[in-house]
């Protein structure tokens, strides 16, 4: 080392610090917005884990979180050159997913079970002073775990309030007060299939949720539910807090599907996140719409740009990461209304960034981490080197006026004026009448039942008929159906009657089927009116005059599905042809897009009770042998065949015995004619593997090492390609995201980091017997298990009565070492295979 290293080196060996290498230009290397400058700052090193959470503490430098182990306090280099000066934090509190820094206390929040100072998980509180870090305080104990539990805090422009978000497995604890009314439900009126391969099954409402808490720890509040997997939230500059939730890349190609989006998270939403076919269309006037549809990929980091040193556009942007897509949006968001529209732009995209979390710092600096799930990481850092004006943007986001007051009486009800709030129902502006109804929802009493009786206004009859049946369907439900039917079908708008039929919906899910004469009155209204000339509407239709068991609904909904041309292309197409590497197993299925249109009709269908007419149900097994050779998401195909069984069920017994043949679709045995191996392998370790690697895996022999994924048993639970089973991850998307140790890792120790999405329970009977195996369903007597990795279709059912005790295993349904058969250049050619090399 020279003289000049060794000093800028010093400082790093007084403190006992550990210094990186020094930083790198990276911005030729991938696509970065035009006039800033990307570097890489400091690769952790494996001992360090993988970094998932960022703040930056009172003097201006870095805490990172290892997703299973320490903190670690960085200090940045300078702007002009240097290294990274990176010392473990002594902290017993690990597994961290959030970090906040705020007025001397480091805030974290713990999901993980860490492998160093394992602590309850939920929100922790640390104080630093001048003698060290005081004793670890935990503000709130949460139940969470895996992927899906507790992410990340934020703090509210006004430095009073923090704000914490969880995904759909983060049980909601004891809350002081709750902005969403405290009547939430699954709101399904035909019966929702749970996902294909039991993922979330038996999580139901309020699903992932937003709670904000006082900086001492005190006064929880709810804020929103029904999210899937938000992993992270932001203030926009306007003041209005944003929220990133998840897609459920499972369902790819069925018309349940949501991609991964952008919310307002008002006081009191509801996003309408349920699990299986249950999602709400965005649609549903009884959730809040997206702000923002991405396209498929795993949301991580949400930033807002304000303090950001760059032009104005950016200080007022929110930046979006995603893990998969390794890309940074940088995102406009634009008043229209209460609300917003939006525009995006790609501001730092390329292979080998799996995007995890990133911070503004006080100088105006954007840092963000790429690692997690125990990939290699690094600390990067974005500068802005252009010529445009980088002085702080005024803010130019004007109040909404009734926004503001509808938020203000759903977080204090005791201000509420009722007359305000009615009025606003009836408005055009969709968040308005949304944040009407939970202000509604929100008041002690329902004084307001009267005002519907005697109300003219489309808007407010079908928004308060919806809130009637939420709080009290049975008490209320002459009032709702009765405003329901003075309305005048014919005259309303595509979207008023599509909440219309959800209004009524509501009022049958929640307070019983309905008569005959109610179903008359109904039928009366809508019937004449299927099919129409708008898809939504007839997926609505369809959905009610199932339910109702219409006449005649059968033979006319069969007609439409004739009738429905090919799928329109995914609007995110794009985002997939610019990264061909991550989306080619998207684009395969994409190119034989399933029709997603007649999946939804025969959905509805299903719940049709025979005798049909023979030819119709040969009509309707004949869609499902077309729909059976589509791609889709790994439920895909399992989710199809539930449609199947239950379009069977639903005939009669001597329809049953004229389409027997029906009754369950063919399946490929994935274990029949394996390929040989030649052999002879060995235990390979995983230091093993990386070697042999290392000593090339370009130009190997891409046949034989499909044929040694198949030899191996990967394919028969895992899709590459848009083939393969389903029990375990899809492995298209390796190149880029994981090292060959990542990989080997996974391989030889796949007990070390476990999904929550393909983990296996350990169940307790009362008798003392341990019953091991994936919950495919719940039932409200029993649990229906599966305990062979490579069948889910071997089920086993376990009375809830006979059960002591529930917890996920620790134990990877996937056995160890399945690669211990094959030979040195089998394995090359493996591992060439699955890399993409």
């Amino acid at each position: 080392m020279n003289h000049f290293g060794l000093i800028k080196m010093l400082p790093c060996l007084l403190l006992a610090q550990v210094c990186g290498a020094e930083v790198t230009d990276q911005t030729a290397n991938y696509k970065v917005a035009e006039g800033f400058k990307l570097e890489k700052i400091y690769d952790v090193k494996k001992e360090e884990g993988s970094w998932v959470a960022l703040t930056e503490d009172g003097k201006g430098r870095l805490i990172a979180a290892d997703q299973y182990g320490k903190l670690y306090r960085v200090t940045p280099p300078p702007l002009n050159g240097g290294v990274s000066a990176v010392e473990p934090l002594d902290i017993p509190v690990g597994g961290a997913h959030g970090l906040l820094w705020h007025e001397g206390t480091l805030y974290i929040v713990v999901n993980e079970k860490a492998q160093v100072h394992p602590v309850q998980t939920g929100v922790w509180m640390v104080k630093e002073t001048a003698n060290g870090w005081e004793a670890p305080v935990l503000a709130k104990a949460i139940k969470a775990g895996g992927e899906h539990g507790v992410h990340s805090v934020v703090l509210s422009p006004d430095k009073q309030w923090i704000y914490l978000v969880t995904g759909n497995y983060g049980q909601l604890p004891e809350m002081q007060d709750s902005f969403p009314a405290r009547v939430w439900d699954e709101d399904q009126l035909l019966p929702r299939n749970r996902d294909g391969n039991g993922h979330a099954a038996n999580v139901m409402a309020p699903a992932g949720w937003i709670a904000r808490f006082k900086p001492d720890g005190s006064n929880w509040q709810l804020v929103t539910v029904g999210n899937r997997n938000t992993y992270d939230i932001a203030f926009h500059d306007s003041g209005e807090l944003i929220s990133y939730d998840a897609d459920m890349e499972w369902d790819f190609g069925m018309p349940w599907y949501r991609p991964t989006r952008l919310n307002h998270a008002v006081p009191g939403a509801e996003m309408g996140w349920r699990n299986g076919s249950g999602k709400w269309p965005a649609y549903y006037e009884d959730s809040v719409g997206a702000v923002l549809d991405i396209g498929p990929g795993s949301p991580t980091g949400l930033l807002a740009g304000r303090g950001f040193k760059a032009p104005a556009k950016y200080q007022q942007a929110i930046f979006v990461f995603d893990w998969t897509f390794a890309t940074i949006y940088a995102v406009t968001l634009t008043p229209n209304g209460a609300s917003f529209d939006s525009d995006s732009e790609e501001f730092v995209a390329g292979a080998g960034l799996p995007l995890t979390d990133g911070i503004i710092t006080k100088d105006g600096t954007m840092y963000f981490t790429t690692g997690g799930r125990r990939t290699a990481s690094a600390l990067w850092r974005v500068t802005y080197v252009g010529n445009e004006p980088t002085a702080p943007a005024p803010g130019n986001f004007p109040s909404h006026a009734d926004r503001d007051k509808l938020a203000g009486y759903t977080i204090n009800p005791a201000t509420a004026n009722i007359d305000e709030i009615w009025k606003l129902l009836g408005t055009e502006d969709r968040m308005i009448r949304f944040m009407a109804k939970a202000a509604l929802e929100r008041l002690p009493e329902v004084p307001w039942n009267l005002k519907l009786q005697a109300e003219q206004d489309t808007w407010r009859i079908i928004i308060g008929s919806m809130s009637l049946a939420r709080l009290d369907a049975k008490a209320n439900r002459d009032a709702a159906l009765g405003a329901l039917d003075r309305i005048d079908w014919a005259k309303l708008t595509t979207h008023q009657k599509l909440n219309w039929l959800r209004a009524a919906g509501l009022v049958f899910i929640r307070g019983g089927e309905p008569n005959e004469a109610e179903k008359a009155k109904v039928l009366a209204k809508i019937d004449a009116s299927y099919p129409s000339e708008e898809r939504h509407l007839n997926y609505e239709l369809a959905r009610m005059l199932s339910y109702l068991q219409a006449p005649g609904v059968v033979a006319r909904t069969l007609d439409l599905m004739d009738k429905e041309p090919e799928p329109e292309p995914e609007p995110w197409a794009e985002l997939i042809s610019r990264n061909a590497r991550y989306g080619g197993s998207i684009s395969r299925m994409m190119a034989d897009h399933p029709p997603t249109a007649q999946i939804h009709y025969l959905y509805c269908l299903r719940v049709v009770k025979g005798p049909w007419d023979p030819a119709e149900r040969q009509r309707a097994f004949g869609w499902l042998r077309k729909i059976d050779s589509s791609k889709g998401g790994n439920s895909y195909s399992k989710s199809v065949a539930m449609i199947r069984e239950q379009l069977y069920a639903n005939g009669t017994e001597e329809e049953k015995r004229l389409f027997a043949s029906e009754a369950k679709a063919s399946a490929a045995n994935l274990m029949a004619n394996l390929p040989k191996i030649a052999g002879p392998g060995r235990a390979w370790t995983v230091d093993e593997v990386v070697k042999l690697a290392e000593e090339g895996l370009e130009g190997r022999d891409k046949k034989k090492g499909e044929e040694m994924y198949r030899a191996s048993l990967c394919a028969a639970c895992h899709r590459f390609g848009g083939q393969g089973g389903a029990q375990g991850p899809d492995l298209s998307n390796l190149t880029g995201r994981f090292t060959v140790r990542d990989v080997a890792e996974a391989i030889i120790e796949p007990s070390k980091v476990i999904s929550d999405q393909y983990g296996f329970h350990e169940i307790t009977t009362n008798d003392g017997k341990t019953i091991v195996g994936k919950i495919l369903e719940e039932k409200d007597e029993t649990l229906i298990l599966s305990s062979n990795p490579f069948d889910y279709g071997q089920k086993t059912e376990v009375k809830r009565s006979d059960i002591k005790a529930t917890k996920l295993s620790e134990v990877s349904p996937m056995p160890a070492g399945m690669i211990n058969r094959l030979n040195p250049d089998e394995l090359k050619d493996l591992l060439a295979y699955m890399l993409g090399k």
